[in-house]
């Protein structure tokens, strides 16, 4: 390591082969570089982040430090980068939801886990390795990480969540930024759906605010000629007088109309006047969690503050301003029966949804259902094949894990693969008048992928 002149490599641990899941660049990511430059303003560092060749890049980069974020699903991705790493003596750290849950999945080789929210985490310990190096004694000085020290896994102390307007845009410098793009403007949600980890990782809501908000929008639009934005906050509309005072920015800076926006909303909060406020700023696309069609067992899911009466409004209300209503659903609960299965399925034959997802319930490390899994010795914390926590069931439906105590394994991925044969047959004629029609080729390429997958696999 050269003192002033430090490279950098931070690693999005994905199957690259998915399309899905290489679709956006990694703004996590992103916040972590603007943070170290912001705050290490006197030190050369030079960042890539990078989602495939890692050996190559690694050959031609020569980073003296690596980060690596991994969600549960992808571990095994990040456990095989760890190991090329550790042959090449480069430190790395692992950061992310997975590791946040499971910090005892941390590779000894590891120099540490970032816990939680990371920004200045990892500006600390690019601090230290500039330094002169980690040593426990240093590292142990350091909030919001793990690490071994020896045999023993030592868990520091837990970082206080940042002010959000202090954290500095992801920089996307870094990123392949395209037409279609998508930003944070909060972190977490008020609500504690059972199958979530997302309101866990973040412990709390927190926005950022109106002017940061349309600061970040009016970057991209004048720097990366952005004409569609997909706001990947778990609720976006939570906050009602911030969502005013973003249209009364966006108006006064005339930006109305130069975007296209889609988001995320839950369906007791949307109501006329929400979808209004959603017309007027140019959101195009809402997706729903609708998760059932079942009064119970969308209570076991997400609650007992949403109904399925909630569901159906919130369908039509958006539909009736004109907004585009996607939704996602979750079958395989541990009591849910077949009739209640098709009180799903039949919703979504007879609702006006424009495109929707099905999903087979998945225990996700620090859930109540990865627990409950746990319990039921469905799962440990001793995984060797992590990809069995993959909710697209269809790429491989033998490894999936299973939670019914009604219905066999066979059972409920037979009804799933119904699902996903009505997921086809809808999707693929309303995807051609959806407001993302611009994603049309790769919208309907990849409902073709997920069909060609279903007739080999099943």
């Amino acid at each position: 390591m050269i003192k002033n002149s430090t490279r950098i490599l931070l690693v999005n641990a994905v199957n690259p082969a998915v399309e899905v899941e290489t679709r956006y660049p990694n703004l996590g990511l992103g916040y972590l570089a603007a943070s170290v430059r912001k705050h290490i303003p006197d030190e050369i560092i030079t960042f890539f982040i990078a989602d495939d060749n890692i050996k190559k890049i690694v050959a031609e980069f020569k980073p003296h430090l690596v980060g690596i974020s991994s969600v549960s699903q992808n571990y095994n991705i990040a456990l095989n980068y760890s190991r090329y790493f550790e042959t090449q003596n480069i430190p790395f750290i692992i950061g992310g939801v997975h590791i946040t849950s499971l910090p005892k999945t941390l590779p000894k080789s590891a120099i540490a886990a970032c816990l939680g929210e990371s920004e200045m985490t990892f500006v600390e310990l690019v601090k230290l390795f500039i330094e002169g190096g980690f040593s426990p004694e240093k590292l142990k000085q350091i909030q919001g990480i793990a690490f071994w020290d020896g045999q023993i896994l030592i868990e520091t102390e837990s970082r206080r969540l940042m002010e959000m307007d202090t954290i500095p845009p992801p920089a996307r410098d870094l990123l392949n930024i395209r037409s279609h793009t998508y930003m944070f403007t909060s972190r977490g949600c008020p609500y504690r759906c059972t199958f979530c980890s997302s309101s866990r990782f973040w412990d709390k809501l927190r926005f950022f605010s109106a002017e940061y908000v349309v600061d970040e929008i009016e970057f991209l639009y004048q720097n990366h000629d952005v004409s569609m934005i997909s706001f990947f906050d778990d609720l976006f509309a939570a906050n009602r007088k911030r969502l005013k005072r973003i249209i009364r920015s966006l108006k006064n800076r005339q930006l109305l109309g130069k975007i296209k926006y889609t988001c995320s909303c839950r369906a007791n909060v949307v109501d006329k006047e929400l979808a209004s406020l959603f017309s007027e700023m140019g959101i195009v696309s809402v997706g729903l969690g609708l998760e059932s069609g079942d009064e119970n067992i969308l209570q076991y899911l997400k609650g007992e503050s949403i109904h399925v009466r909630d569901n159906i409004r919130a369908v039509n209300v958006l539909k009736d301003a004109g907004i585009a209503a996607n939704a996602s659903f979750i079958i395989g609960s541990p009591q849910e029966t077949v009739p209640q299965i098709m009180n799903t399925y039949n919703f979504i034959k007879n609702s006006k949804l424009d495109l929707f997802d099905i999903y087979i319930l998945t225990p996700y490390p620090g859930t109540p259902v990865w627990e409950y899994a746990k319990k039921c010795n469905l799962i440990s914390e001793d995984i060797k094949d992590w990809s069995i926590l993959d909710v697209n069931v269809y790429r491989s439906p033998n490894k999936a894990v299973i939670l019914s105590e009604c219905l066999s394994k066979d059972e409920v991925v037979a009804y799933y693969m119904k699902f996903r044969r009505l997921r086809f047959r809808r999707n693929i004629i309303k995807v051609i008048k959806h407001p993302m029609k611009r994603d049309l080729p790769r919208m309907a390429w990849e409902l073709l992928k997920e069909r060609i997958y279903h007739h080999l696999n099943y």
